[in-house]
């Protein structure tokens, strides 16, 4: 009877933690409230309508043609001769002109004049003062027609290198600038080129926590150490459309001028005007991105504006941006309707919102208004839900899907207004927990059975996932990309020599449980132990994007694990008297489609994987001690995890296996990617594997003493393994195509 009576409470005890929750809106709670705004806009996307907005693309075509970037500063003024030609209204680079162009000649001759010799001819020297400066070439073309810079934010910058404004504002209402995204330092482009422009323009991005760009700021601040600094700046696509206009001048208008206001706060910028058109913003002054996708005939390629008429006569009346969607560049983002979208076109689309005047709005009721909305509704469910019961809260509850469904898409296809989705669902949750309760109640000593039986022998995920799915607890398997790990104790039969039966359990149990906790910690599943060995798997049963980089954090951690392990030996050394080795470990890790299921019979099976990756991995566990290293990784693995410090060992046929594998040392993270002496090691070594595939052995052996020679890495026994190789072959005719494959004769 209590139980039936505290299930009354249930509802109403739901419905104040929603609305506590909705006040207090959490950071998870905001990112599913953007991915729910993100679904609508893909329902439902801006169409694209033809607006005087091109951009100007620096492709992969362009880069092919007219070298690498940077360009000189004289093709770029070619390009803008271009331009003007074919009567661009305006230009604008999402491009960082903060560095003198390295072609220029006083820049070339600077170098020169670094090499004997050069400096002794005058004549040449002079010659090349006189030519003009590239710098100086582009800044004349920039007086040529309205253009825009990029400049770029950021808080290690120093804030006294600050622009000078082409702009000024008028504020109406209350003072906004505290809400705009503030910055103390700033990258600007070169004074001869700013000083020539006709505006400059922030190209700094605004991601949300899940790397989405889903606002775009119209103004950022610069904190000049001020209260409030007065210093704010236009972001690009908005000084894009000044230039455009020719206006000079920003109208800000703020809630105090509106009059609009939210539990007597200001509510920042409500609105901007520039030239003929007004922006509605939020408080913060960004601009809610209205998605169109990618858009092809928003391109001209660079290059075609050189070679091809008709690619000049779209640009004649538009604004031009000039940025890049190569991918070498980087300058690629992730909008909610395109997970890959060069940066400029996000610059393209919101030009072409506020010349349309179609925006996405979020007013600041609309929370207010939702939280009145939940607490209604929650209201009318624990009214009915003791009622009813939970059959007929399904009903309930497919009517709540429903309304938490059309109100957010009527408001947004009709209104262009945001709603948010998420306190609908919440209550939808409370009713899903009230009809579902009893139930809950009787499969939960179910699920303990499941968690009792297996948590000893497999993952937490696994567990859990058994827990929900007992279905699984069948043999059969699935195929799938894997990440394989197989670690040993080197010596281990000497070891094992040295000890009883008991110390040699409490021996393989200490050294077993924290390497085991290591990749459980880092989502890894224990596969089986085989004496001192462990194999390991990751991606499964739960699907992990990242398992490559697990797996090698992983072994990072096994290995400092592994020095306190023979710290504690050392202790129990000291205390007892009796002499215990360090323990050295090797570890192979190789990544491949694996088959991975419960195998076995119907009365006994594992959860194991099968296939050739695993075989793989498991060669080159035995390959560590052959190169001296103590971890060896295939190149699967390394080439989907570049922020690692790797290391390349060889090109090897392992043994049970035709075509040959490349193999890679793990020497260490991120971190110890960006050290110099590791940069050192790398560059030393690639020289190395290339005069020695190309058999020029004096060169090789020559480049091993170095390579021996270094403090920071043991690479003793890779070197000498080589440096026997290379005796062996300078006795061998191994022809022009010998392609430096080596037959592993051991696993």
């Amino acid at each position: 009877m209590k139980k039936q009576s505290f299930l009354k409470f249930i509802p109403i005890i739901t419905l104040f933690s929603t609305i506590f929750i909705g006040i207090l809106d959490p950071a998870p709670i905001q990112r599913l409230r953007l991915l729910g705004f993100d679904q609508i806009q893909r329902l439902e996307p801006r169409p694209y309508q033809k607006l005087p907005v091109r951009i100007v693309d620096i492709d992969e075509k362009s880069l092919e043609a007219l070298g690498q970037w940077p360009w000189p500063r004289t093709v770029m003024a070619e390009l803008l001769i271009k331009l003007q030609k074919a009567g661009a209204a305006a230009v604008a680079f999402d491009i960082l002109f903060a560095e003198p162009d390295r072609t220029s000649p006083s820049t070339i001759l600077k170098q020169w004049k670094k090499f004997e010799g050069i400096s002794e001819n005058p004549k040449l020297s002079d010659l090349i003062s006189k030519l003009p400066d590239h710098d100086e070439v582009l800044a004349s073309t920039l007086k040529r027609l309205p253009t825009v810079l990029g400049i770029m934010f950021d808080n290690s910058g120093d804030v006294r290198d600050r622009p000078d404004p082409k702009w000024s504002y008028a504020q109406q209402g209350n003072d906004p600038r505290r809400f705009f995204q503030s910055y103390s330092g700033v990258v600007k482009a070169l004074d001869v080129l700013s000083s020539s422009t006709s505006g400059l323009g922030s190209i700094n991005s605004t991601l949300d926590s899940d790397g989405i760009i889903r606002r775009v700021p119209l103004f950022v601040r610069l904190n000049s150490g001020e209260k409030f600094s007065k210093e704010i700046f236009p972001t690009l696509s908005v000084e894009a459309l000044r230039v455009a206009q020719r206006a000079s001048t920003y109208l800000l208008r703020s809630s105090g001028a509106s009059g609009d206001k939210s539990f007597g706060e200001n509510l920042g910028l409500q609105e901007i005007r520039v030239g003929r058109i007004k922006v509605p913003t939020s408080g913060n002054g960004q601009l809610w991105l209205h998605d169109t996708g990618h858009i092809p005939e928003r391109y001209v390629s660079a290059i075609d504006l050189f070679k091809s008429q008709s690619a000049v006569k779209k640009i004649r009346g538009h604004i031009v941006l000039i940025g890049t969607s190569a991918a070498g560049l980087k300058d690629i983002r992730s909008t909610p309707m395109e997970a890959a979208i060069a940066g400029v076109e996000v610059h393209a689309m919101a030009i072409e919102q506020m010349i349309l005047g179609q925006h996405l709005q979020r007013p600041a009721w609309m929370p207010g208004a939702e939280i009145l909305w939940l607490f209604f509704l929650g209201a009318v469910l624990s009214f009915l839900i003791p009622r009813y019961g939970a059959f007929k809260c399904a009903f309930i509850a497919l009517l709540g899907l429903a309304i938490s469904i059309m109100t957010p898409w009527f408001a947004y296809s009709e209104y262009k207004l945001l709603v948010d989705p998420i306190y609908p669902s919440l209550v939808i949750l409370l009713i899903y927990v009230t009809g579902s309760f009893i139930a809950f109640l009787r499969t939960e000593s179910e699920k303990k059975y499941v968690r009792g039986a297996f948590s000893r022998y497999l993952s937490p995920d696994l567990v859990e996932k058994l827990a929900e799915e007992p279905d699984l607890l069948k043999l059969g398997g699935e195929t799938k990309e894997m990440t394989i790990m197989f670690s040993d104790i080197r010596g281990f039969t000497k070891i094992s020599e040295s000890m009883s039966a008991s110390e040699l359990t409490s021996f393989i149990n200490e050294y077993l449980t924290p390497m085991t906790d290591i990749i459980l910690q880092h989502n890894g599943t224990i596969d089986k132990y085989m004496g001192d060995a462990i194999m390991a798997f990751w991606n499964a049963p739960i699907d992990n994007p990242k398992h490559r980089e697990e797996a090698a954090i992983a072994a990072l951690a096994m290995m400092r694990g592994l020095h306190e392990f023979n710290e504690s030996l050392n202790e129990k050394s000291v205390a007892d008297g009796k002499k215990r080795p360090p323990v050295s470990i090797g570890i192979g890790i190789n990544t491949g489609t694996c088959c991975v299921g419960n195998m076995g019979s119907d009365q006994r099976f594992d959860y194991s994987v099968l296939g050739d990756t695993a075989n793989v991995a498991s060669r080159l566990e035995g390959q560590s001690k052959t190169y001296g290293v103590p971890i060896v990784v295939g190149e699967e693995t390394v080439n989907s995890a570049p922020d690692f410090a790797w290391l390349e060992l060889d090109l090897i046929r392992v043994v049970g296996k035709d075509d040959p594998v490349r193999i890679f040392s793990l020497v260490g993270d991120s971190d110890t990617q960006t050290e110099n002496w590791f940069s050192n090691v790398a560059k030393t070594n690639a020289l190395f594997l290339k005069s020695y595939r190309n058999q020029k052995w004096d060169d090789a052996v020559m480049v091993l003493e170095r390579l021996e020679a270094l403090t920071e890495i043991d690479l003793s026994t890779f070197v000498n393994l080589y440096r026997n190789r290379i005796s062996v072959h300078r006795e061998q005719d191994l022809g022009p195509n010998w392609d430096g494959v080596y037959s592993a004769t051991s696993k």
